[in-house]
């Protein structure tokens, strides 16, 4: 298969099928949705208090995007309403991490006023079924020990630990398709 269709040399697909739950779509992060994407890191303070040790830079959301843009196998987006309205959260996923047919989940947050809401859960599950349909075979993340509920979040929604990084930070691992 050509790249035209969106499938690297190793058969995998590079581009994925749209992203979208009932409630929540994903939609490719561009300089335009910056100030949405920072809007997101700004209403999550907890998370950036627990894993960055204070608030988001005021410029996270743009090197987020810059970084992405510059790796062909990086994907980053803002999630939103389906309905419409401003995001609520981003998704960072790295395509072939760390190897072909694995999918890693870099970071996947919703403004604190957005948690709990199943957002997550529903995210997750368009992520897992647009990977399958690219032939992604496993979807894999890492959590800091500071980070208890999102391990929780994780494992609940069928994700295993499967390894730990020396700095604190554990591997978790969920096949899919």
């Amino acid at each position: 298969m050509s790249r035209a269709h969106g499938y690297g040399s190793d058969g995998y697909g590079t581009e994925l099928p749209p992203i979208e739950g009932p409630r929540v779509r994903a939609v490719a992060a561009t300089p335009e949705l910056v100030p949405q994407i920072q809007a997101c890191f700004e209403g999550a303070p907890d998370y950036f208090a627990r894993t960055e040790g204070g608030p988001p830079g005021a410029d996270a959301a743009a090197r987020l995007v810059a970084d992405a843009e510059g790796d062909g196998l990086r994907r980053v987006y803002a999630l939103v309403p389906v309905v419409g309205g401003p995001a609520v959260g981003v998704l960072d996923v790295y395509l072939h991490h760390p190897e072909p047919g694995i999918a890693h989940v870099s970071l996947l947050l919703f403004r604190e006023s957005c948690q709990g809401l199943g957002y997550g859960k529903e995210t997750t599950a368009a992520l897992e079924d647009a990977l399958v349909r690219c032939g992604y075979g496993t979807l894999r993340l890492s959590v800091g020990d500071e980070n208890p509920e999102a391990r929780a979040f994780w494992e609940r929604i069928g994700f295993a630990a499967i390894g730990r990084l020396d700095r604190g930070v554990a591997v978790f691992e969920k096949k899919i398709g």
